[in-house]
């Protein structure tokens, strides 16, 4: 019969892989759908960055969230990837948060052109789970070693 543990790390590289599909997605609707120029335009109504910091962050950030994706995705360089992906979570968190703290009724962006305004509760909830995934794959071999000692003394105990 298969431990517990057994099922950790598939389901570790479930949510690493999810993540990296989600950014993937994201960033190529950024660059080859709604263009790089909309993305731009949704940067911009945040009101967070100077206007001359708002193109170079418009460019920049699809590639990152392509390259992460791929990474994630393909299981390479996983550390930097996952430590990457974080940080992006963490930063989309930030300015969604500053975003509904201001009452903008504007779109987000995430997945391209959208006509629709953020719905605030409804994308913390999607960034919080983004983040729990992250952090459950990040820590994933940490909770298989965990689980393994913990039944190793168990098993200890018993013999005892």
């Amino acid at each position: 019969m298969d431990h517990p543990s057994s099922s950790l790390p598939g389901l570790r590289l479930f949510c690493q892989v999810a993540v990296g599909l989600l950014l993937l997605y994201a960033g190529g609707q950024k660059l080859f759908v709604s263009g790089v120029v909309q993305f731009m335009s949704d940067v911009e109504k945040f009101q967070i960055l100077p206007a001359s910091l708002v193109p170079m962050v418009a460019y920049l950030m699809p590639w990152w969230e392509v390259a992460t994706g791929l990474c994630l995705m393909l299981d390479v360089m996983r550390k930097g990837a996952l430590f990457s992906a974080l940080l992006m979570t963490l930063f989309f968190c930030g300015v969604i948060g500053w975003a509904w703290h201001r009452g903008l009724d504007i779109s987000c962006g995430c997945f391209g052109k959208s006509d629709a305004t953020i719905h605030y509760p409804k994308k913390s909830v999607e960034l919080l789970l983004q983040l729990a995934a992250l952090i459950f794959a990040a820590s994933g071999p940490v909770l298989v070693w965990r689980e393994m000692d913990s039944a190793a003394r168990d098993a200890s105990r018993k013999n005892s």
